[in-house]
């Protein structure tokens, strides 16, 4: 298991991003105690979606960026890639945003913009550790997720929480579903569930391929199954604790004395509420250890998206420097231009537009994973599988596509219902958006699935049936015992030759 060990926790740390801060924060304070059940949910499908793509690169020895590049012509692969790195850069920019917050919190004379400049220090550090391999790195991405856990289980200890709505609230879904909720419910989805980490997954378990052997993959795939379980244990109370805190600080207060909820709460503002000693300072450790993981995983999927949709393979450090330069500009901009209250906003915009991506790269990978065409009839998924993981896509997918277009929803509803100017151009926009999303929805659901499975030897038996000839290796192993038995039955004619003569 501990080869195995290390890719869960690569991949966990974006799970407890800035993004996720701000998404858990406006949750609780809110609605109290009642959508932690979306957390856990959505912490359990993120589990499962990181376990398709365990079996995709076992099962194929494919990462997702490679598999999709197959898949579709030269100029969709192209926009595929364009929105593939959209996402991620947009995943970078709470990684900035969150430690300029961090410095700020330890020294309010720092301004916001000179704490995103000096978010370059964490890419300079990131690069000097990149000659010590993965295992290294994903060290590091554990230890982060420790030190996270550590500060906000201590905030959460210190701090009176009531238990019965805690629990009732972790699992029971009874929450108003007005338009409000749904946007709440889809930057946890977005924070969470996010488009880079399934090329991240696909793409760093390259490191642990096994020979083409039954046994031998069918065991990775069940050590790669647990590997990210306590990881994503571990994060799923880091945003509960984040969550109830909210719940305990901003939202109970409001019940009790009937103040109003402040609407923009983030976590910048998030820390003038926390009534523990020493919470800003834990607050600002927590967010900085957050804020590291953007550069060790954006610059991993990136270099895997580029190399598996363009075949082009940047230098790790170039890599890192472009993305978090993307990053920076325009977070110094605002934060130069206006306050914290902007850039809080900046990250909600990123939450809904990551769950908005999220179809781009989920879909693609349902589609492969649930193929036998693709990956073997003996290792596609079940039926029932099949079944549960099409239905939670097209969830994911009918939420977006409810918050695209209604009245009141956080993409163009708070325009599209103004008799203005403004209002019918939004509409057409909104029109136009829609038709595009569902027609890349529908066509990747239904575009013919390309390629055949990788040859994998069973036990004893050759090669799976999927591919009776065994493919290359196949024929390698067929030349191999015709050349073997040409040999003995040229050793058996030289002896007969040697008898011959000896006798003669």
């Amino acid at each position: 298991f501990i080869r195995y060990f290390g890719p869960g926790w690569l991949v966990c740390i974006a799970y407890v991003d800035p993004g996720n801060y701000q998404a858990d924060i406006q949750s609780g304070a809110q609605s109290g105690y009642s959508q932690n059940w979306v957390i856990l949910w959505t912490q359990l499908l993120s589990w499962y979606v990181q376990y398709m793509c365990v079996k995709l690169q076992h099962y194929t020895n494919s990462n997702l960026a490679e598999a999709m590049a197959l898949q579709y012509p030269r100029y969709i692969r192209w926009m595929f890639w364009a929105i593939a790195e959209i996402s991620i850069i947009l995943t970078d920019l709470p990684e900035v945003i969150g430690f300029a917050i961090a410095i700020n919190l330890f020294n309010s004379s720092v301004p916001l913009y000179a704490g995103v400049l000096l978010s370059f220090l964490t890419t300079m550090l990131f690069l000097a550790t990149l000659h010590k391999g993965s295992y290294f790195i994903e060290l590091t991405a554990c230890a982060l997720v420790v030190i996270m856990s550590i500060v906000l289980f201590i905030e959460w200890d210190l701090s009176p929480t009531d238990s019965r709505q805690f629990l009732a609230g972790a699992f029971v879904p009874a929450v108003k579903m007005d338009p409000s909720a749904i946007q709440s419910i889809i930057q946890i989805i977005g924070a969470v569930v996010m488009p880079h980490n399934l090329y991240l997954h696909s793409g760093a378990l390259e490191s642990r391929r096994t020979p083409p052997v039954d046994s031998y993959k069918r065991q990775a795939v069940r050590l790669g199954l647990w590997d990210p379980f306590i990881p994503i244990l571990s994060t799923t109370v880091v945003n509960w604790a984040i969550a109830t805190l909210a719940a305990i600080y901003v939202w109970a207060p409001a019940q009790a004395t009937g103040a109003a909820i402040p609407d923009s709460l983030g976590i910048a503002s998030f820390p003038d509420y926390l009534n523990v000693k020493g919470g800003k300072i834990m607050w600002g450790i927590a967010l900085i250890a957050a804020a590291q993981s953007s550069c060790i995983t954006t610059t991993y999927s990136g270099q895997f998206v580029m190399d598996g949709f363009l075949k082009i393979n940047l230098p790790r450090w170039a890599r890192a420097i472009v993305t978090r330069c993307i990053a920076v500009v325009p977070c110094v901009a605002v934060a130069a231009a206006f306050d914290a209250k902007a850039m809080e906003t900046m990250i909600d915009i990123v939450n809904s537009s990551l769950a908005f991506l999220l179809p781009f790269a989920l879909i693609p990978l349902v589609r492969l994973t649930t193929s036998a065409q693709y990956m073997g009839k003996p290792y596609q998924a079940g039926k029932i599988e099949t079944s549960v993981i099409w239905m939670a896509t097209f969830l994911c997918f009918g939420i977006n596509f409810y918050t695209l277009v209604a009245p009141g929803g956080d993409y163009f509803g708070q325009y599209t219902s103004q008799m203005t100017v403004v209002g019918v151009q939004m509409n057409i926009i909104q029109d136009i958006v829609a038709v595009f999303y569902t027609g890349c929805c529908i066509y990747m659901c239904l575009a013919p699935v390309k390629g055949s499975p990788l040859p994998i030897k069973q036990d004893g038996k050759g090669f799976e049936e999927s591919d009776p000839e065994g493919g290359v290796l196949g024929s390698i192993a067929s030349a191999a015992a015709e050349a073997g038995d040409k040999a003995k039955a040229l050793a058996q004619d030289a002896v007969e030759l040697t008898t011959t003569t000896t006798a003669a």
